[in-house]
């Protein structure tokens, strides 16, 4: 039964009873016995969903022009069949079908080449809304509150094929600082003086950051756009998300600091053009998820001519490929990640300058702590980097790369009580793991509990192996004074 005929059955009970109808005469006319049936359909309307199933000729002409002789119908063989169909898979068999089967009746042919299924849109605890349950989300209120793109984005980020969109108001939120993070990296570009040059060739760049930055560019359009024509939309929507904000905003603007707040001359003029190259490749490919902040930031903020939605595509471009220059500067930036991570691990104050004492290295790890020392010093908290042949007491040792590394934290953390911290979040860990394992262990949980729930904790049980493997090797690491 469908949810609005069941609440207007409901509806339709509550008053009856208030009019003193009794639980078997409202029965009587539930089932069509009683007075009259409780809901009626209307005689003089054609059947929804067969109405449905006419619609894709139907709206372009259809019957009329066959009736008329006109078998070279300008519209209906313009527009039929079209390409792609797009519905939730709960009415495939009501809709999809229908008009599939009405296609190839009357018209001879199919009305759609594919048929993309979409997930259904569940509250945040993997219920259908209702209005009778209260847990509808207005896209209106969404919109008011993060903007239309934000909404959008979650949507998109969220469709993956084969399951059903869990939309809460976090994930909006999220999707908002997202759209924030673009509008600060244009201002930093606008103040650094990056701009469009219609002459700049990527491809030609020579410092090895820019090189890298136009390679990973090169590799997000090739993702995003296999992902586009294939339908995933949440793969290209996660593709440009994640180089967006964790390649060009978060390391590529900071890399590139040195260079655009350093002396004039052709590193600074090639990196404030790539800079605004890669940015506007951004822009491209997440307009179709976000039309209307990247189409303020394209004619607005970076007051460019033509409006961002006759622009083409990306397209991939094989003289961008860098190997060695991404090697190298993602070799750097794994190392600072590895730093920051430790330091978080073991609780080194975050205002600390630590040493770096780097064990034994091979030649090209040698040289590469060379070129990207003085970055590795400024973005790790870095005091100074040592070489040595074995870590000294009182370090935390970390492999990256195949090298080895180590962090002296004498005089920052006390040791003793360090390995007793994690000892004790590894017990809460296992604690927690071992009330998991016994529920989901339970037959009766398994049979009962709706599939997300098991999922959660399925999930929640992974996070926590994860992490009390984590803090396992940083015991292991302690090497103590």
């Amino acid at each position: 039964m469908a949810e609005s005929e069941e609440e207007a059955i409901s509806e339709a009970i509550r008053r009856y009873t208030a009019e003193g109808y009794s639980l078997e005469e409202i029965d009587k006319m539930v089932r069509g016995e009683g007075e009259g049936p409780l809901i009626a359909r209307d005689p003089d309307v054609l059947d929804t969903w067969f109405s449905s199933a006419l619609w894709p000729f139907s709206t372009l002409g259809w019957p009329g022009a066959e009736a008329a002789g006109e078998v070279d119908h300008q519209v209906l063989n313009a527009h039929y069949p079209t390409s792609v169909l797009v519905t939730a898979h709960d009415i495939i068999f009501f809709w999809v079908a229908r008009m599939m089967m009405m296609g190839l009746h009357f018209m001879k042919e199919i009305p759609f080449k594919d048929v993309y299924i979409h997930a259904l849109v569940l509250d945040e605890k993997g219920q259908k809304m209702s209005k009778s349950k209260g847990n509808v989300i207005d896209p209106l209120t969404l919109i008011d509150k993060y903007g239309a793109d934000a909404l959008r984005f979650t949507l998109a980020a969220q469709a993956a094929q084969g399951r059903n969109i869990r939309l809460s108001e976090a994930r909006v939120e999220g999707y908002r600082n997202f759209t924030t993070k673009l509008w600060n990296a244009a201002r930093f570009g606008e103040m650094n003086g990056t701009g469009y040059t219609e002459e700049f060739d990527p491809s030609e760049a020579q410092e090895t950051l820019n090189c890298w930055i136009a390679h990973e560019a090169n590799i997000c359009v090739a993702e995003a756009t296999a992902a586009m024509e294939s339908y995933r939309f949440n793969d290209a929507a996660g593709a440009v998300y994640k180089f967006a904000w964790n390649i060009y905003c978060d390391w590529y603007v900071e890399l590139s600091k040195p260079i655009l707040m350093g002396a004039d001359g052709p590193a600074k003029d090639e990196t404030r053009a790539m800079a605004a190259w890669v940015y506007d490749v951004i822009l491209r490919l997440l307009h179709p998820f976000m039309p209307f902040v990247t189409e303020e930031l394209w004619g607005g903020l970076r007051k460019r001519a033509n409006m961002l939605i006759i622009e083409r595509w990306p397209e991939l471009d094989s003289q961008l490929a860098a190997p060695a220059a991404a090697d190298d500067i993602n070799w750097m930036i794994g190392l600072i990640t590895e730093i920051r991570s430790l330091r978080a691990e073991m609780n080194v104050p975050a205002g600390a300058k630590i040493p770096l004492a780097a064990i034994g290295l091979a030649d090209q790890a040698s040289a590469r702590l060379s070129h990207s020392e003085a970055l590795v010093m400024r973005l790790a908290r870095i005091e100074r980097i040592e070489r040595a042949e074995a870590p000294p007491k009182g370090a935390v040792q970390f492999v990256h790369a195949g090298s080895s590394f180590a962090l002296p934290l004498s005089g920052f953390i006390d040791f003793v009580a360090e390995r007793a911290r994690l000892g004790r979040e590894i017990e809460k860990a296992e604690k927690e793991m071992a009330g998991l394992d016994a529920r989901l262990g339970n037959p009766s949980f398994i049979e009962r509990a709706p599939a997300e729930v098991i999922d959660e904790n399925r999930a929640r049980r992974a996070e926590l192996r994860a992490r009390a493997d984590k803090l396992t090797a940083a015991i292991a690491s302690l090497v103590e004074a």
